[in-house]
């Protein structure tokens, strides 16, 4: 059996450092700016609904085939990879990343995801947003083992692709060395590990004490197992995998505003937060822009507040960009007003 790019990077690396899945955060702009500054060793998307993704292919002669082939591009924005955005002189490894809870979705799933020439699949079973894990998906899949060891078993039947999983340390309690046991008799190439159950949601701190035990759970059985959480800096995580014994780990919000962060612990000057931010507001304009997609209402013409509506999910990464400086304050508000690259670049130049 061949070596997958996982077996690979544990065996070259004392420490696998990656960007973590963020829902509505770690688009494409997002991830190919980590990698252009970053160059962590993985990006993992956004994840996307198996369901979705099925539902949205249309029988081409129902009358809302249109409609259907329209929702399937906007989902598939999702899993634009950032090799594709631009070249880069390091390219991280890219694994798209699903959830569900029917196995036959994830087979369709894993096809297309081969397809689009991800370098692996990552099986979310970590979300805990209600309307997720409420019908058994994400982190609902916890309590479900067995089907949980079916979809990583299916996926990995119907593509060739390394199959990960996303988790958490269980629900409503820890629960970590069963649920670590049960996850690696169907083998997957990975387990990275949020340190918060369900019902913490993002509250608290990760509790890497139990991940440091489902390292030990995971490493009698062969496998790899990254740690996510709390992690606020490379020197951080190092300090982390070496006291809990993981592999490595995945950074998340400390990264948002810094994609720098995977090499290096010292803070960005404003300067570069700046050139970074206005890099960031042009690269998504270029990908996600979309003429008269959103036609202003009518009280936006009376009012002349007209918002261009593709432009919104970037303002907050504007945000995260513009902070430990003085003045930060205020160009947040600015920038929260911005509708192009261009009105982006003009509030920069005032302040520099």
């Amino acid at each position: 059996m061949s070596m997958s790019f996982w077996d690979e990077l544990f065996a070259s690396k004392k420490m696998v450092i990656g960007l973590s899945p963020m829902d509505g955060v770690t688009d494409v702009a997002m991830r190919y700016m980590s990698a252009k500054y970053g160059r962590p060793d993985i990006l993992i998307t956004e994840f996307v609904s198996v369901d979705a993704l099925h539902y949205a292919t249309n029988d081409p002669t129902l009358p809302s085939a249109s409609k259907g082939r329209g929702r399937r591009e906007r989902l598939l924005r999702t899993f634009i990879r950032a090799q594709d955005v631009a070249p880069l002189q390091k390219r991280p490894y890219e694994i798209a990343q699903v959830f569900g809870h029917t196995p036959e979705l994830f087979a369709e799933a894993a096809e297309l995801v081969e397809s689009l020439g991800f370098d692996g699949i990552d099986i979310n079973m970590g979300c805990p947003m209600h309307k997720v894990e409420d019908q058994g998906s994400g982190a609902g899949l916890i309590r479900t083992p067995k089907l949980a060891q079916e979809i990583i078993q299916t996926v990995k039947a119907h593509t060739k692709l390394p199959v990960s999983v996303k988790t958490r340390i269980g629900v409503d309690r820890v629960v970590v060395e069963e649920w670590m046991e049960q996850l690696m008799e169907a083998e997957p190439a990975n387990i990275s590990l949020h340190g918060r159950t369900l019902r913490q949601l993002y509250q608290g701190s990760a509790d890497w004490e139990a991940i440091g035990r489902a390292a030990e759970v995971v490493h009698k059985h062969g496998g790899h197992i990254l740690g996510n959480g709390d992690i606020e800096s490379v020197s951080d995580l190092k300090l982390k995998a070496e006291k809990y014994k993981v592999d490595g780990g995945l950074i998340g919000r400390a990264a948002e505003g810094n994609p720098g962060i995977f090499l290096s612990s010292v803070e960005p000057s404003k300067e570069q937060r700046l050139v970074w931010m206005v890099e960031h507001a042009r690269l998504y304009e270029r990908i996600f822009k979309e003429e008269n997609a959103y036609p202003p209402s009518l009280d936006e013409l009376r009012k002349g507040t007209r918002q261009e509506r593709w432009f919104l999910p970037v303002r907050k990464h504007l945000a995260w960009y513009c902070k430990g400086f003085e003045g930060a304050v205020e160009m947040r508000s600015k920038l929260m007003m911005t509708n192009s690259a261009e009105e982006v670049e003009k509030i920069v130049e005032s302040i520099v």
